[in-house]
């Protein structure tokens, strides 16, 4: 299907309009300027002070757009998703093949690698936990899928959003709740993500901290609004003005406002490019909207407090097998520094002392080793030399056979000192003893 372009057709009249009525117009900016468009027209300023309009020839189906930003062009996507409209070189042109879905109520709404994307978002009984985004060789939505490894949001709608980079950052929102009256309620989402968009992995951040202010619980309902500023969001609900930056951890609280410039707001848009909001207020007497044009600095005033957004996830369960990991390492590590003692060098080295010591020599150091920490008196080990030698002869052999044993351990525990010692019996002085040092 030829995409549909409607040229607009310049009159060189610039009208005074002020007002319109409800329901009946949507704004957006584009470049320099502020559009508003109607059922027959479209009215450009710079800054509300003159106006410039054309007839653009379009048959809207209704006036519920939101727009989203790429380089030179701007893109109307009809709220609830699914129709697509261009707007570029004073043009619409629709780019779609869709239909209105109906089930984006809410989204969040944003441009990457040059394709509109759309996250959460409530409609057809659902709230939506998908992101979607319109691939414009056939003209068509199609889903993005997340890794299958990757843990996901809990759907939700009323969303802020940020990109930075390559990376969606989502916090809070709301999604549905039937309580046991069967009466339909909304939950408010505290949990901050953020999507690697290149990855599709999700990373929980952690849990927001909505206590800054006391109309913080009324964030996310439907009469407050939003607006892209500074790489961020600004919220305005009930009088009060916070800019989330979901990216640095930070929401920020105007605190110079004057809650009358607020009051009855049905719409705002700020556009960079000339430093300028633009505010539609309800006059209650006509059901029309007027349109007032601020500076950010008349509009929100120069003094902000600053709070934490959320606080940072801890990975309990990681931290201690870590910890677990390192206590062990340490454990092991300990081990193999501590001087070892010269029982444990000798009973691990045993076969190989065996080798270099006689079967006799060898029973009384499997003696001494079977009874350490215990001292092993004289009579005990002499049972081992042959019994026909007198007393004095088997006591000269225990002591060679003991100097023997003690100068092959002293190779193999490396001790400068003597590692059997000789000491007397506690009991009877007369007796000696011999013992593992």
């Amino acid at each position: 299907m030829m995409p549909l372009v409607i040229a607009f057709f310049l009159s060189f009249v610039s009208p005074s309009y002020s007002e319109l009525p409800s329901g009946s117009f949507f704004s957006f900016h584009s470049k320099e300027f502020f559009y508003t468009v109607d059922s027959d027209s479209v009215f450009v300023t710079k800054n509300g002070k003159s106006y410039d309009t054309w007839a653009h020839k379009m048959d809207w189906p209704h006036f519920d757009f939101d727009a989203i930003h790429r380089p030179n062009e701007t893109i109307l996507v009809t709220k609830g998703g699914g129709v697509l409209y261009r707007f570029k070189d004073n043009a619409f042109e629709r780019l779609d093949k869709s239909f209105e879905h109906r089930n984006k109520f809410k989204s969040f709404d944003f441009t990457f690698d040059n394709k509109i994307h759309s996250f959460g978002g409530y409609g057809l009984f659902m709230t939506n936990p998908n992101l979607t985004f319109f691939n414009e060789l056939n003209q068509e939505w199609s889903e993005f899928f997340y890794h299958p490894d990757s843990k996901i949001p809990a759907p939700r709608q009323r969303i802020f959003g940020q990109l930075e980079d390559s990376f969606l950052y989502v916090a809070g929102g709301t999604n549905k709740r039937v309580n046991e009256q069967l009466e339909l309620s909304y939950n408010v989402l505290k949990d901050v993500w953020k999507l690697d968009l290149n990855t599709h992995f999700w990373t929980y951040l952690g849990k927001a901290d909505f206590d800054f202010s006391d109309n913080s619980s009324n964030l996310f309902l439907p009469s407050t609004l939003k607006v892209s500023y500074n790489s961020g969001t600004l919220a305005i609900c009930r009088g009060e003005v916070f800019l989330f930056d979901i990216k640095n951890n930070v929401i920020k609280k105007f605190m110079d406002v004057n809650p009358i410039l607020f009051e009855s707001i049905d719409r705002i848009d700020f556009n960079p490019s000339t430093n300028l909001f633009m505010i539609s207020k309800l006059k209650h007497n006509s059901q029309s909207y007027r349109f007032v044009f601020m500076t950010p600095l008349e509009l929100l005033g120069s003094s902000t407090n600053e709070y934490q957004l959320y606080q940072k996830d801890i990975q309990y369960g990681l931290y201690i097998l870590l910890s677990l990991f390192l206590m062990i390492a340490l454990f092991f590590v300990y081990l193999k520094i501590q001087p070892k003692s010269n029982y444990s060098i000798i009973v691990k080295r045993s076969n190989n002392i065996r080798k270099e010591l006689s079967s006799e020599d060898f029973s009384v150091l499997e003696l001494l080793l079977k009874e350490h920490p215990t001292a092993v008196d004289f009579p005990s080990i002499l049972t081992f030399f042959e019994p026909n030698l007198s007393y004095e002869s088997r006591v000269k052999k225990l002591r060679l056979s003991i100097h023997r044993i003690d100068k092959v351990l002293s190779i193999y525990t490396k001790s400068k000192g003597a590692v059997l010692k000789f000491r007397q019996n506690k009991d009877d002085r007369r007796i000696k003893e011999v013992f593992l040092n």
